[in-house]
């Protein structure tokens, strides 16, 4: 079984499309829940799933928690053998789900599978990401989180020259979808809760490398992401993003080595 988990708050319209894809125009072969984790939303996005989707497995927060925290609540709620971290602002498109789960099936030394991501024009998104260093971190300050930035360091970090038609290790992937055996979930222990917001899915997999658990990216697993980028603007999602930051390099330094090419897929 799948378990999909999906955090949200007043993210009415997205988890519309999200649970429409799931459950109707791409509904997965594989046997799957959902497991929904409603953070205090307003916006009465439990009474259209409570109404609509009843097979859903809706948890209420009493009180707002951090994206890792959630999802960790989620996932200690679900029984599958696989954990699909999933963002609100995700539409699967067909297969996704069964083509991580068969991958995953044949390719046990893995520790997180990621698919390819698009924009809703369905171009390709810069979901992969090189480990942070500090030049691409001060060109992303610079450049106020532009991926259009023309700066060799940017277009490094966020892998533009990477061949998206084929399987890879990679460093990273952003957050909005991420499939994981539940025994390297239990592994990682989940995602720190250190962070409140930004930087847990980086941490999460640099982690796993250093379990020997590679990250690999499967174009074969197609989504949508309707990126909803909360720290591009200045704000206080930015002020969280910035400690985040100093929470990750005060973990794992300020130097960190890429494992994706020292094996072979």
């Amino acid at each position: 079984m799948i378990s999909i988990v999906t955090v949200g708050m007043n993210h009415l319209l997205y988890i519309k499309a999200l649970v429409h894809s799931l459950y109707i125009e791409n509904c997965p072969k594989v046997d799957f829940e959902m497991i929904y984790v409603d953070n205090c939303s307003k916006d009465k996005t439990v009474d259209f799933i409570r109404a609509n989707y009843p097979r859903v497995h809706i948890i209420e927060n009493k009180t707002p928690l951090g994206f890792g925290e959630n999802n960790n609540k989620g996932v200690r709620a679900s029984k599958g053998k696989y954990i699909a971290i999933i963002n609100p602002d995700i539409v699967l498109q067909e297969g996704c789900i069964d083509n991580l789960y068969e991958y995953a099936e044949t390719h046990t030394d893995i520790g997180i599978l990621v698919p390819k991501l698009l924009n809703p024009d369905l171009s390709v998104q810069y979901s992969v990401r090189g480990f942070i260093s500090l030049k691409a971190l001060l060109w992303r300050i610079v450049s106020k989180g532009n991926d259009n930035a023309a700066n060799t360091e940017v277009s490094n970090y966020l892998c533009k020259n990477m061949d998206t038609s084929k399987i890879q290790f990679i460093d990273w992937s952003i957050g909005a979808a991420l499939f994981i055996p539940r025994d390297v979930y239990e592994r990682l222990k989940g995602f720190d809760t250190d962070y409140f917001l930004y930087m847990e899915d980086e941490d999460l997999c640099l982690r796993s490398w250093k379990l020997n658990l590679p990250v690999v990216y499967l174009p074969q697993a197609v989504m949508v992401h309707n990126h909803l980028r909360g720290s591009s603007k200045l704000g206080k999602k930015t002020v969280l993003h910035l400690k985040s930051m100093m929470t990750f390099f005060t973990k794992h330094g300020f130097f960190i080595r890429s494992y994706k090419n020292t094996i072979s897929i």
